[in-house]
């Protein structure tokens, strides 16, 4: 049994705040669509109290996320990878608000990739953390910047970042790929075609994006159905990527929201990969690991 704790999970796009007790049951909790980018002026701290205001002052505040950004509160140097718990909480940077709170911020990681030369994570590392004990290995963190992360033993030792979740955002909203698509109806024959024409060709996106419109325009995928076979084609492009060349018959683990990770566990089973869901609040489980082996509770 550790000390309680307030779990702090500030992304881009969402604002999470847990209060945790000491056997790590959650026993309050507020969310937000307040992510780093729409606060205002910086106003982070305010931003915080007006969540969590009534919230006991002594607990420990332990963030991670992109709230350790250049773009967030207090900007952390990335630990280098490879890295787990006990060098995470090493770097732990602590702040002390002017309401007497003191926050406790888990930097992230930077990776000297081969294929890009650098590649970095905030957040994804912290979740990994607390997803250890199952045993997993391979991790995937679908979402605006989706991870594949590779664990040994007990470290971070790999990690590679997709851009699908934006890209489909702009390709949606901000492309002519989206002029022809009505409502957002989850079709899973739509999103399916996706994927496999994806597989078909994962080296052709650029060729297949076309698709999305001219199969708009001939009325062989439905107005409604399109974002789904957008959805596809980028998740599917993704997973081919992602896979080649790597072990068939690795145990990979999706660590993110529901209908994301469902996504993501279709596109992977046609791709004939062992893939199973994770605890959607890992990232506490992270947390409360790495704030431990620092000493904070």
């Amino acid at each position: 049994m550790s000390k309680p704790f307030i779990a702090l999970d500030w992304g881009t796009s969402s604002f999470r705040a847990y209060a945790v007790d000491g056997d790590g049951k959650v026993v309050n909790q507020v969310s937000a669509p307040e992510g780093i980018l729409a606060v205002k002026e910086q106003k982070f701290e305010e931003t915080l109290e007006s969540h969590i205001g009534n919230w006991d002052k002594k607990l420990p505040v332990i963030a991670s996320g992109m709230i350790t950004s250049r773009q967030g509160w207090v900007e952390c140097a990335y630990a280098e990878c490879p890295a787990g718990a006990t060098q995470l909480a090493k770097s732990l940077h602590v702040h002390k608000t002017t309401s007497g709170r003191q926050v406790h911020f888990i930097t992230g990681m930077h990776f000297k990739s081969p294929s890009i030369h650098h590649d970095v994570i905030r957040g994804e590392e912290t979740q990994v953390v607390g997803s250890l004990a199952s045993g997993a290995r391979h991790f995937v963190t679908p979402g605006t910047h989706s991870k594949w992360i590779e664990v040994e033993g007990k470290s971070v030792v790999s990690f590679a970042t997709y851009m699908t979740g934006e890209s489909f955002a702009l390709y949606r909203q901000q492309s002519i790929l989206g002029r022809l698509m009505t409502g957002d109806v989850a079709d899973a024959a739509a999103f399916k075609r996706g994927v496999e024409q994806a597989f078909a060709d994962p080296a052709g996106l650029l060729h297949a994006l076309f698709s999305v419109r001219t199969l708009g325009l001939f009325k062989d995928v439905a107005a409604e159905s399109l974002s789904s076979y957008l959805s596809g084609l980028l998740i599917g492009t993704e997973v081919a990527h992602a896979t080649m060349g790597h072990d068939r018959s690795a145990d990979y683990q999706i660590l993110g929201s529901a209908s994301l990770a469902e996504a993501y566990v279709t596109a992977m089973k046609l791709a004939g990969l062992k893939v199973t869901t994770g605890d959607p609040l890992c990232v506490i489980s992270g947390q409360r690991e790495i704030a431990h082996a620092a000493g904070v509770i």
